[in-house]
């Protein structure tokens, strides 16, 4: 049988030049051209005027940008392995001129230019909006929990207490050594056996270790004034503003990642990084920062039943935006009992003819004010065991915008309301399940909420990127960006 022989090592051949290596449709000279035309056309930005010319230059901008987009686009986070990248990948190789930084130069951009990765993205999406990509009139947004770069074993506050009266006791008893004579016998025994008798002295040996100690002491408080803050019960000694949430992988140090998405080509506008578990008080902060960040106000957002907030969609609604928020299922939407509300008597009448009147006003549920009522008749009541399981009666609260929540439950039971809800899924699922794709089972490099923010940043970038491309013609896309108009205004 006859096989495909594979050409000699040795023999001289003459090669092509390094751009023939590379197809003119490689998403790689996308990546090229956008980099290239951001930061040339905002020099002040990434170049810094002061720089001394003394001693060996360093890597351009465009030269660690590119790595990061190219990386992360292809779910390569990893400094050591960006580095890798540069040495054995042709693509790379072709997109630096054959330059390879090492990975600390390529760790350190990352933790110190937050800001023009930042920038970078902004200017991208703003090419987006400009050349209608991103229309802004339908938006859905979500959240995702990420995994912090922590362990898993959360310090408590309790046990901060206690190792930090551990510390001082024993600080207390090496001070107390350093006082008694009579002790030097032992303490020579005891220096001995912990540091193999080398020639040190006794009272340095002890010094040592109170300032260890000290230090240890210092990180604790500091952990431990962190959490009184912020009303912390638990922390991470690795990365302090992770929090500890719930995820599909049990309770981990995480963040909660908010994402924007377009409905018109299902590309991520805007996102911010939470410390928060939940998101219930999120829908105004990102119709805000969507406004802030990208000048866009869209007519209509859709969001799932965990940003479910009457308060707050009220508020949004006032701007003149048009919510769809599902509205979560409650034990009373099971209930047989019915309650009518009497505006002249104030005092509500249930199903059995029995009456709820005003017990006390504007009580605090949750953040929300509500006048609470209570039943007076519900002794005997022959649906009472159905009805409720208190002794005091039937409570019922009455929230301030109670007429609010009223109409917009009515709305929500449209047909309009509930094809909006069904469509929420097609628009933002599939941005989350690409980038925790291409996140791997290590998702963050970095710790911190801003250096987070960075990392999510590029991911942001690098998704656009792919959408963009499998939405237009190479050809097109390169005149398009060589067009534009790059200058931040």
């Amino acid at each position: 049988m006859k096989y495909i022989i594979p050409e000699n090592r040795e023999q001289f051949k003459m090669l092509n030049c390094l751009d023939d290596m590379v197809k003119k449709e490689n998403p790689v000279r996308i990546i090229d051209t956008l980099i290239e035309q951001i930061i040339s056309s905002n020099t002040e930005i990434f170049y810094d005027s002061t720089a001394s010319d003394v001693g060996r230059p360093s890597y351009s901008p465009q030269t660690m940008l590119k790595i990061f987009i190219y990386g992360y686009l292809n779910g390569v986070s990893s400094s050591r392995r960006l580095e890798d990248q540069t040495k054995k990948n042709i693509e790379v190789i072709w997109l630096l001129g054959t330059l390879s930084p090492d990975h600390w130069t390529i760790s350190n951009y990352r933790k110190e230019n937050g800001e023009q990765i930042k920038f970078a993205a902004k200017r991208f999406g703003n090419f987006l909006k400009d050349n209608k990509y991103i229309e802004g009139k339908t938006v859905a947004v979500d959240g995702a929990k990420v995994k912090a770069n922590a362990s898993r074993d959360m310090v408590k506050y309790k046990n901060l207490e206690k190792k930090i009266n551990l510390a001082n006791e024993d600080i207390e008893e090496y001070l107390k050594r350093l006082k008694e004579n009579d002790l030097v016998e032992d303490l020579e025994e005891e220096y001995d056996q912990r540091s193999g008798g080398a020639e040190e002295g006794i009272n340095d040996y002890l010094v040592k270790k109170i300032s260890e100690l000290q230090e240890e002491i210092g990180r604790l408080t500091d952990h431990k004034e962190h959490m009184e803050t912020e009303e912390r019960k638990t922390i991470s000694p690795t990365d302090k503003d992770a929090r500890l949430m719930k995820s599909r992988d049990g309770m981990i140090p995480a963040y909660n990642v908010q994402l924007v998405v377009d409905e018109k080509n299902k590309m991520i506008i805007d996102t911010e990084v939470t410390k928060e578990e939940y998101d219930v008080k999120q829908l105004s902060e990102m119709v805000k920062s969507l406004k802030e960040e990208t000048g866009i106000v869209p007519e209509e957002v859709i969001a799932d039943k965990g940003y479910y907030n009457p308060e707050l969609i009220e508020k949004v609604e006032e701007t003149g935006i048009n919510c769809f928020i599902a509205i979560p299922k409650t034990q009373h939407d099971k209930e047989e009992v019915s309650f009518t509300y009497d505006s002249e008597k104030n005092e509500y009448i249930c199903s059995e003819g029995k009456k709820l009147v005003l017990k006390s006003k504007n009580k605090d549920k949750r953040g929300r004010l509500a006048d609470e009522y209570q039943g007076t008749e519900c002794l005997g009541c022959s649906i009472r065991g159905v009805c409720t399981k208190s002794k005091r009666g039937r409570i019922l609260y009455r929230y301030k915008n109670h007429e609010y929540i009223e109409k917009y439950k009515m709305k929500m039971k449209e047909h309009l309301s509930k094809t909006k809800i069904l469509l929420r899924k097609t628009i933002v699922e599939h941005p989350i399940g690409t980038i925790k794709y291409l996140m791997g089972k290590i998702p963050l490099k970095l710790r911190g909420t801003k250096k987070v923010t960075t990392e999510i940043n590029l991911y942001r970038t690098v998704y656009n990127i792919k959408r963009l491309i499998n939405l237009e013609d190479f050809g097109y896309l390169s005149g398009l960006m060589l067009e534009y108009n790059w200058k931040s205004g």
